[in-house]
């Protein structure tokens, strides 16, 4: 707390600061200064608080970087506690990553989307980087639903608080005072700190964060007729020479000399400066939010006797000219959109822009609704950003113009990955859109290491709505295949699978995928050695098939939300054998075994769900099935219990068991587990599961065979992709065995 003496000798100042005052005729304005600081600059929020809560009217808020952020969503109408509740309910990591949230993206994209380490894009063949790492396309999507109330006002004058904000002209390095315009474009300005974030471009110049030249814009509050400048500020200057250990720390101190210089004169102009040292947090503590807003909030507890004063002092000098007001924000009925322009394409066209926007000109829309409507193109990541103005015509209509920054048409991708069962692999992905015809998104990924395996594919997007899309794609996977017997390893055959496959998927939402195609299927075993009865060549079969996609899983690594959901069903026909039957080298006819290879039908469906408990816990349901009807070969299309994570085509994952350590006809496995978040991104998750195999025979039921496993897994969401270690025990082997898979999957 502040040592009462201090508050006293604070009071003392502003009374006779005041007194000074009373000779004016009119009462002199409060201005109110927030510095930026990144994360840190959630605790001008507590500031804000108490300045409410003395019931002191601010008459102009000048801020930088977060302090434009914070100070501009008070500007326009937003109580201290309702930008708390927002910040605090806000998913930060979300709001500055490059990619969309994965509940938005596309169906088609979902099973490639961030599943690489390094994502490099090509442009006339060569790399092209951007100004900054961070593009900010969901922050900038977030900002623009809280500007909503103030989308006709040009001039930030005429918010409910006037309003200024700052940024730095990159050509000229000197400081820019933004006041009209679009108040989320000039508000992401501000921010732009360089080579972290994307500058942004306002008229004819590239403007990055204002903290470079300018961090506590007091002279801005003094020029717009502010007699009593109230500054909070939670940047700690340069830092010392102990304290610059890297080249990065190095680079930022250079940046921000001209700031450090500006700073000396600014803070002699703030009557009432607050300093929030918040030395435990950096810029860069989004992960730490309650905490720095508590921060805030004590500082602001400290300070409120001075604002009460000041309230008091200027009610009692100029009464009825100092009361603030509760409610400021002011009310927006929907929109209607009378007309939508797309600015900046130059790889797609209008109309695919407009068909995945599913905006009707003419119709009446919410903020939310918009948000909404610009996520569903973003997620198609054909854009690297798309942001938009909504420019009133007349009251309660709006004109929508939109600018599209595309994303480069060519990426090249890496992953790396250690698992159990495929050993290590490195994986590399080529991306190419409007391959061959416009509207369209081709893409190989080969996994290379001891099984290799590979996918392609291209789309092209049809339909009226471009929500349908012809899909050509092709598989090959490579395996090991150990044949068990009670649980005992005999021998091991090398499995390889190619399909081609052509489909029509049809996409109603973000979410679901209807999917209908016909695929070329061919299976080759090739046993090592072995004193049984082995199976070797190949089989090659059609399958026409059925299929339902449905994913609102939250995060790629560790969803804590959301349901994942495949299923297939089809029809295999036409199979041709070129298979050999024999034992210690005799051949064996495959009539005297039983297999046959006449047609056949089959399901498999894997579900999984993600039940938030708490901010830390969540339940883990899988479940999975694989029936085949009508069928009586062996091992060649049958379904491979066992193993945490998805390698194979036919794979039914179990804890407790190793990959395909048991192999059936027929089988469903179900598993229980409860993450626990211990602390930021290390996870503890203990599993229980179990199996039903072997339930069906030509469609009759039959006697089946039951397994059950347990494991408990420690895992941590690094850039690399998901780390986690498992030890587990099945009840049908008796044997505890560690799994482990280091980085994203194939």
């Amino acid at each position: 707390m502040l040592r009462s003496s201090f508050v006293t000798n604070i009071v003392i100042t502003i009374a006779c600061l005041c007194l000074s005052l009373s000779s004016l005729a009119q009462r002199p304005k409060v201005g109110l200064t927030l510095s930026g600081g990144g994360a840190k600059g959630l605790a001008h929020i507590g500031i804000l608080e108490a300045i409410d809560s003395a019931g002191l009217k601010i008459d102009l808020i000048t801020g930088t970087s977060m302090g434009s952020i914070i100070g501009g969503v008070y500007a326009m109408g937003y109580s201290g506690d309702s930008i708390e509740h927002i910040a605090r309910t806000m998913d930060w990591s979300n709001l500055f990553a490059n990619q969309p949230p994965m509940t938005e993206i596309s169906p088609e994209e979902k099973d490639e989307f961030g599943k690489y380490i390094l994502e490099i894009p090509f442009e006339y063949g060569k790399p092209k980087l951007a100004s900054g790492m961070i593009v900010g396309q969901q922050l900038w999507l977030e900002l623009a639903r809280l500007a909503y109330p103030v989308y006709s006002v040009r001039d930030f004058d005429h918010f409910s608080i006037p309003f200024k904000c700052v940024a730095t002209d990159i050509a000229t390095g000197e400081a820019l005072t933004l006041d009209t315009g679009n108040i989320v474009t000039s508000m992401r300005a501000s921010m732009a700190i360089p080579s972290v974030f994307t500058a942004v471009r306002i008229g004819d110049k590239m403007l990055v964060d204002g903290g470079v030249v300018r961090n506590f814009p007091t002279t801005i509050a003094k020029d717009m007729g502010a007699k009593l400048i109230i500054g909070s500020n939670v940047s700690n200057g340069l830092l010392s020479a102990d304290e610059l250990n890297t080249p990065i720390d190095i680079l930022t101190q250079l940046g921000f000399y001209k700031d450090a210089d500006d700073f000396v004169g600014a803070r002699k102009l703030a009557n009432v400066y607050i300093h929030q040292s918040l030395k435990p947090f950096s810029a860069a503590s989004f992960g730490s939010v309650d905490a720095i807003i508590d921060a805030g909030k004590e500082m602001g507890r400290q300070y409120y006797p001075v604002f009460k004063h000041i309230a008091d002092s200027l009610n009692a000098l100029y009464p009825g000219t100092g009361q603030a007001k509760p409610d400021r924000l002011p009310w927006k009925p929907d929109v209607l959109i009378e007309d939508i322009v797309v600015l900046g394409l130059k790889h797609t066209n209008e109309k695919f822009f407009k068909s995945r926007l599913n905006l009707e000109e003419g119709g009446c829309y919410t903020p939310l609704q918009i948000e909404k409507a610009v996520q569903h193109v973003f997620g198609t990541r054909f854009y690297k950003q798309i942001t938009y103005e909504l420019l009133e015509t007349r009251p309660g209509h709006a004109r929508m113009v939109i600018n599209a920054d595309e994303n480069a048409l060519t990426y090249a991708k890496v992953a790396i990955n250690y698992n159990t069962y495929t050993d290590f692999q490195a994986i590399l992905n080529f991306t190419q859109r409007n391959f061959v015809v416009p509207n369209s998104r081709a893409y190989v990924t080969a996994a290379l290491g001891t099984y290799p395996r590979v996918r392609a594919e291209f789309l092209k997007y049809t339909g009226r709505k471009r929500n349908v899309g012809f899909v050509l794609g092709a598989y090959f996977e490579n395996n090991p295949l150990t044949f068990y017997e009670d649980f005992r390893s005999l021998f091991e055959y090398k499995y390889k699978f190619v399909d081609f496959d052509v489909n029509f998927h049809y996409m109603p939402t973000e979410k679901l995928s209807l999917i209908s195609g016909l695929k070329w299927e061919y299976v080759r075993l090739k046993p090592r050695i072995s004193p049984f009865i082995v199976l070797d060549g190949h089989v090659q079969q059609y399958n026409a098939y059925l299929g339902l996609e449905y994913n609102t899983v939250n995060r790629v690594m560790f969803p804590s939300s959301g349901w994942n959901v495949k299923i297939e069903g089809g029809q295999v026909f036409d199979q041709k054998s070129n298979l050999t039957i024999s034992e210690n080298g005799q051949h064996i006819d495959p009539d005297s075994l039983g297999l046959g290879f006449d047609n056949y039908q089959r399901l498999l469906a894997r579900i999984s769900y993600y039940i938030p408990v708490n901010k830390k816990f969540t339940t883990v349901l899988n479940a999975n099935l694989g029936m085949n009807f009508n069928y009586s070969e062996s091992i060649i299309n049958n379904y491979w219990i066992g193993g945490l994570t998805l390698n194979t085509r036919t794979q039914l994952p179990l804890v407790g068991y190793a990959d395909a350590e048991v192999i059936s006809s027929s089988a469903a496995t179900a598993q229980l587990g409860f993450q626990y978040e211990m602390f930021n991104n290390f996870f503890l998750t203990p599993r229980v599961g179990g199996a039903v195999y072997d339930f069906t025979t030509n469609n009759s039921l039959e006697d089946y065979k039951f397994i059950s496993g347990y494991g408990l897994s420690v895992g941590y969401s690094s850039r690399f992709g998901p780390l986690e270690a498992t030890l587990m025990y099945g009840s049908g082997n008796g044997i505890v065995k560690a799994y482990v898979n280091v980085g994203f999957q194939f």
